[in-house]
């Protein structure tokens, strides 16, 4: 073994006085002392009763003494010294090249594309872990499922009813202005059904879900992942997968259409308000209207679409949830990532179910 001394400095009032072998394997004895002083400096270093010296060890001095050469420094470390010295200087001088838009595109093409491979990877796990519950029935984590379907359904209730209510009333205001312009205003019921129905109704819900549940479910992942809860169910040999992300998803795809259903209501309810009150549509001719005029598949596609923003707000919650590192910061650049992300693609898969849905008739 080396019994050469570890290093050390004694400070003489504005000298300092390197003292042992200044090498690698023993820097860590004095580096924090370093780093806490060269902060105060420079420094005059006096280096007579220094030993050896190596790369990292002339790094430190040359903090200390702000790149000059330390007085009675050995011959032989001197052009060691100045090599180290020169160096941080050209690494101080080089400016880090600019990114170039084609390079920022291409990561965040790379970043996407990362993401999107990690929600289809989420995506075959789910299923995988469904198609096992559903051979096994037992396997399912009911009281979990069960806890999701009331955060995410029960306690949801009152902001949807409230949002959905003052959406309906809105639209009937604004629908009703023009229709009021052509002597039509009886035409409301049909525009604030059909458009609650298949469009607003699912859509408002799956935007406040993603706000609240998607969230929640990325940030309870992302917390044990950092507590290390995951991978002591994994060590356990059990799947986080089927007893933390499954129960998520059938919670959701459970409370999904029965916050849309109480959405619609609460929109028509608003609707119904403002059309007896200022386009003279009372509640009688609004309610028997409904049947008469607006066909039942309008209401079925609405619940659709709610199965599938269900589907695809668990699945990005929870893939972002795994993917985060457990740190606070992680934490919530997933968790935002998560909710974002959710209504990205909530909006473009509406937009291409009114397309498709316009092509079949429907």
């Amino acid at each position: 073994m080396d019994d050469a001394p570890l290093p050390r400095l004694e400070v003489d009032r504005s000298q300092l006085h390197p003292v042992g072998d200044w090498t690698t394997l023993k820097l860590a004895s004095v580096a924090d002392e370093v780093l806490s002083l060269s902060g105060r400096g420079p420094w005059q270093l006096d280096a007579r009763s220094l030993g050896r010296l190596d790369s990292n060890g002339a790094r430190l001095l040359a903090m200390l003494s702000d790149g000059q050469v330390p007085r009675h420094l050995a011959p032989q470390w001197q052009p060691l010294f100045e090599l180290v010295v020169a160096s941080l200087e050209a690494s101080r001088s080089q400016a880090l090249p600019r990114e170039s838009w084609l390079a920022r595109l291409g990561r965040h093409a790379v970043t996407s594309l990362s993401q999107l491979d990690h929600l289809l990877a989420t995506l075959g796990q789910l299923t995988l872990a469904g198609l096992r519950v559903f051979a096994s029935p037992a396997r399912l984590r009911l009281r979990e499922t069960l806890n999701v379907l009331t955060a995410s359904g029960a306690m949801a209730v009152p902001i949807i009813a409230l949002l959905a209510f003052l959406l309906g009333a809105v639209l009937a205001y604004q629908g009703g202005i023009q229709l009021r312009n052509y002597g039509v205003n009886v035409f409301i019921v049909e525009l604030v059904t059909i458009t609650l129905f298949r469009e607003f109704g699912p859509l408002i819900t799956a935007i406040i879900v993603a706000g609240r549940s998607g969230a929640a479910f990325t940030a309870e992942l992302a917390t044990m992942r950092g507590n290390r809860e995951i991978d002591a169910l994994i060590t356990l040999g059990m799947s986080p997968v089927e007893r933390l992300m499954l129960p998520k998803l059938l919670g959701l795809v459970l409370a999904m259409p029965l916050l849309t259903v109480l959405a619609n209501v609460s929109g028509l309810l608003g609707g119904m308000v403002v059309a007896d009150t200022l386009l003279d549509v009372g509640f009688e001719t609004f309610y028997t209207r409904i049947p008469e005029n607006v066909a039942p598949h309008h209401f079925w596609i609405g619940i659709g679409k709610s199965l599938v923003f269900a589907v695809v707000i668990a699945l990005v919650g929870c893939s972002e949830g795994m993917r985060a590192r457990g740190d606070a910061e992680s934490i919530g650049r997933n968790t935002t990532a998560s909710v974002v992300q959710s209504i990205f693609w909530v909006i473009v898969l509406d937009a291409l179910f009114s397309v498709v849905f316009n092509l079949m008739g429907w």
